[in-house]
């Protein structure tokens, strides 16, 4: 009896504790009634894409040092449908689940190699993931498939500092001319040339079929030339060559010492005031022992003024006074004073440099960028003149910097000043100098505006009209609700290719490399090898094809990344450059925004890449930090884990949307304020009401407090993602729609 009782306690005593583990320690839920959205019937199974596998994010323009404290949307996950066999050379699944795969997880078998072969390929992809490229090597060389050991010979030679030799690169472009990125390869090939390793022939013979494509690379042929005596061949290519070349700290005294004889102190200067202009001031610091006296001290100063050392006074104080106006060292200063918000000082720097022309800035485009942060100092400070002032003024003739200075002289001029035909030149000479959807739609807007502005109504339609020309663009359906209020919208689309050129495209050995890294739950490293595909021709269809190809190996931000570069030269493949996925329709007894909504900021989050990591540490599909995401858990009455906001999209869409939902609450429906703040966050919002104006009063319009946004990231965010939910909205019924103005 005691034996029995004891195992009696013992065995309740297993069952308490162990029902207490339980409900203190986070386990995954059963799959619960489904709550999503049902996309309406005609919508194709093909219209309704795969979840991506993980890439590594690019994400967010830094420039401007927005930590966000972003959060995101959830969605649907439903079983993973079986992938039907095709042809072995071009293996693309014949149907696709009706909302997104889970997260990607290796194949069991191959459809490329055999078993064996399979089981050392995922060792080897095991190894790359960790970097550990030696026994990756290692184990790619006991693979027999020879394609295999090519891809990661591929791999492994578009990595820096990798120790690959001059003959390994040689040996791969020879074989392998027709790979992705083969130029970087060469390029880097270029840094491997030795003398003690290869012959001057050999250099000189290689270099005569691949001209070089760097300043090293006319370094390495001009030594080549000269150990052959050839003198004349030498100094042209050193003298180009020692301006850009990207030399190392231990060779940097080598070839000085080498090429003495043709290098002189013009050609240092010009290396160390390239270097300047290119912000590498490590590597400038080291030129300093090479330059006259009187410039070292130029140098030194522009040094220690952009790496943000101390003593800047005293070295700016050493400069000579014929140096003084040196106007790199003009724009240091320039750039050094408005980092510091010292904006006083910066109209001095611009003021005293206001005669300069193109010519003697030197880096217009990096005047420019200055000049436009102070501009928009004095706008945020309503110093309107003043600010107008200094964005007109800006020297230029043409380029992108020319053109967005053009745009932001209008602006001001039309937006603040109440000049509308000064505002229209400045807007003709932005819209005369851009070219892409975006930009000619943005341009025809305001020409619109301004000639609204004068009353000019037959002057306004005719840009109105031309901006609605791009009605998948923010400027082009606000132009098209100019024109044609409560009208229905719709969408060109090209999706299509060549049918007999798709037989061609299949049989590129690089396809097969595709399906396999999909197989090895490795698709990252398939993104150089989609975008070669895409180029390879344009006219009969690659861009659709390698699109398709990368929806059907999940990886949509890579089919949206194609698609949106076919869309800058008015190639629209909206089936992949949207893609569709079921949303939450409720959480804890809330509706949830609309799907085209959450698709919305989907795209412009994290371009539906599930495993999405951010440099400000935004996770998955919504981009959700980890401190948002715990309240918002909280919040729906979720159970919170971190490693779910990137393994379980449904579980990350769930808190974006709840997330947004209360952000739409607390901005009582104002779509672009919970935009900004979704991005930005909601402080910086609160703020920008205050001091910008808020439109919902009435003090200023919608389209220009959004441009008044004091971050270029989040202004072009909240524009996007509004542009996103039209097209989404139009996606989604596959039939003319209304476009949905957020400004009333």
């Amino acid at each position: 009896m005691p034996y029995k009782l004891i195992s009696l306690v013992f065995l309740l005593f297993f069952l308490i504790t162990n029902k207490a583990y339980s409900e203190n320690e986070f386990i995954l839920p059963l799959k619960k009634p489904s709550i999503f959205k049902k996309i309406e019937k005609n919508i194709t199974t093909e219209t309704i894409n795969n979840l991506p596998q993980k890439k590594p994010i690019l994400q967010t323009n830094a420039s401007e040092s927005i930590v966000k404290e972003k959060q995101k949307n959830e969605k649907k996950v439903t079983p993973e449908k079986k992938i039907e066999k095709v042809d072995i050379s071009f293996l693309l699944p014949q149907k696709k689940p009706t909302t997104y795969k889970t997260a990607s997880k290796e194949a069991k078998k191959s459809t490329i190699l055999n078993s064996k072969d399979f089981a050392k390929a995922k060792e080897t992809i095991k190894f790359i993931k960790s970097r550990k490229w030696n026994s990756a090597l290692k184990s790619a060389e006991k693979v027999k498939d020879r394609d295999f050991r090519t891809l990661v010979t591929w791999m492994y030679l578009k990595t820096t500092g990798n120790a690959a030799s001059f003959n390994d690169y040689k040996k791969f472009i020879e074989r392998n001319s027709d790979y992705p990125r083969i130029n970087r390869i060469k390029y880097l090939a270029e840094q491997k040339i030795y003398l003690k390793n290869s012959s001057p022939t050999s250099i000189i013979n290689w270099f005569d079929k691949n001209p070089p494509l760097g300043g090293l690379g006319k370094i390495k042929l001009a030594e080549a030339f000269l150990q052959q005596g050839k003198t004349t061949e030498v100094e042209k290519l050193v003298k180009d060559g020692w301006i850009s070349a990207e030399i190392r700290k231990n060779d940097l005294g080598y070839y000085r010492a080498k090429f003495k004889k043709f290098l002189t102190s013009e050609d240092h200067l010009k290396r160390a005031d390239y270097l300047a202009w290119e912000r590498k001031y490590w590597d400038l610091k080291r030129m300093l022992k090479y330059l006259p006296k009187d410039e070292r001290a130029l140098y030194n100063a522009r040094q220690i003024l952009m790496s943000n050392s101390y003593g800047v006074d005293n070295a700016i104080a050493k400069v000579p006074a014929h140096l003084k106006n040196n106007p790199g060292l003009e724009f240091d200063r320039l750039r050094w004073r408005n980092r510091r918000g010292r904006l006083e000082a910066s109209l001095e720097v611009l003021y005293k440099n206001s005669n300069r022309t193109e010519r003697q800035m030197i880096r217009p485009d990096l005047w420019w960028e200055q000049r436009k942060s102070v501009a928009r100092s004095l706008i945020y400070k309503k110093r309107y003149k003043t600010a107008y002032k200094i964005s007109s003024e800006h020297s230029l003739s043409s380029g992108p910097s020319f053109a967005e200075a053009e745009w932001l002289s209008g602006w001001i001029a039309l937006s603040f000043l109440n000049s509308a035909e000064y505002a229209i030149n400045h807007f003709e000479n932005f819209y005369n100098n851009v070219g892409y959807p975006i930009s000619l739609a943005r341009g025809a807007y305001w020409l619109g505006a301004a000639y609204k502005e004068l009353g000019n109504k037959e002057r306004a339609k005719k840009y109105f009209t031309e901006g609605a020309n791009f009605p998948m663009t923010y400027y082009g359906q606000l132009s098209f609700n100019e024109i044609n209020p409560g009208e229905n919208f719709e969408l060109f689309d090209d999706s299509s290719f060549d049918k007999e050129y798709e037989k061609k495209f299949k049989k590129n050995r690089l396809i097969n490399h595709v399906i396999l890294l999909k197989e090895l739950d490795a698709t990252k490293y398939a993104k150089d090898i989609l975008k070669h595909l895409a180029s390879l021709n344009i006219e009969k269809g690659s861009e659709v094809l390698a699109a398709k190809l990368s929806t059907d190996v999940g990886r949509y931000d890579f089919a949206i990344q194609i698609s949106k570069q076919a869309s800058y030269e008015k190639r629209f493949y909206n089936k992949y450059n949207y893609p569709i996925i079921a949303t939450p329709e409720e959480i804890n007894n809330k509706t949830m925004p609309n799907s085209e909504v959450v698709l919305a900021i989907i795209r412009q989050e994290s371009e539906f890449d599930s495993k999405a990591n951010s440099w400000a540490g935004a996770r998955g599909m919504m981009q959700l930090m980890k401190y948002t995401a715990k309240i918002v858990a909280k919040q729906a009455k979720l159970p919170y884990s971190i490693s779910r906001l990137t393994r379980d999209p449904e579980y990350n869409i769930k808190l974006g949307s709840y997330y947004f939902n209360s952000l739409i609450e607390d901005y009582n429906g104002v779509y672009p304020f919970a935009i900004a703040a979704y991005n930005a966050g909601p402080n910086r919002v609160k703020t920008w009401r205050r001091v910008n104006g808020d439109p919902s009063k009435g003090k200023l319009s919608y389209v220009n407090w959004i441009e008044l946004i004091r971050f270029k990231e989040t202004r072009n965010y909240v524009q996007r993602v509004l542009e996103n939910i039209n097209v989404y909205k139009y996606m989604l019924s596959k039939e003319p729609v209304k476009i949905d103005n957020f400004f009333n």
